[in-house]
């Protein structure tokens, strides 16, 4: 995304990476540079802070520079299936799967639980798009993909675990 800031009277532009905007609203901005060094050679820190501070259209709520060193190649693979499967808003598919989940058991597949909705690849998406409102969870550091064992946080509700 473009935006504009002034540094000592003269306009420049940058290209902000990333917004991520969260259900409550707030709003991020990320500027992604390869390393540490890049962002210092760059000056990101400081850009983001003229922008931050001359934001008057409110592009964002908070700016953050990110670093590749600092991110886990599965974290950011799994971040961009999620966020592709939730993007597609099948709200039919979403409540078929939260509806079978309290009964599946605590460990299951995406490709189980489409198969258990009866949704196919619709209910196996629909898996990956729960993940973030923790009905699900994906094992970390590693990749999701139809077979990944994922924990099914619903199957727990009610459970009586004082046995």
């Amino acid at each position: 995304m473009k935006v504009t800031y002034r540094r000592d009277g003269v306009l420049h532009v940058y290209f902000i990476d990333v917004v991520v905007e969260h259900r409550c609203g707030h709003r991020k901005a990320y500027a992604v540079k390869d390393t540490a060094k890049a962002a210092l050679r760059d000056d990101t820190a400081a850009k983001l802070r003229l922008i931050c501070e001359q934001d008057a259209a409110g592009l964002a709520d908070d700016y953050r520079l990110v670093t590749f060193e600092g991110l886990d190649p599965a974290a950011v693979e799994n971040a961009s299936l999620i966020a592709r499967c939730g993007a597609e808003q099948d709200r039919e598919a979403w409540e078929a799967v939260r509806a079978i989940l309290p009964g599946l058991p605590g460990t299951v597949t995406a490709a189980g639980v489409g198969e258990e909705s009866g949704y196919g690849v619709r209910g196996m998406r629909a898996a990956f798009a729960l993940i973030p409102a923790g009905l699900l969870r994906n094992p970390p550091g590693e990749r999701l993909h139809m077979d990944t064992p994922l924990t099914n946080g619903s199957s727990l509700i009610g459970a009586n675990h004082a046995a």
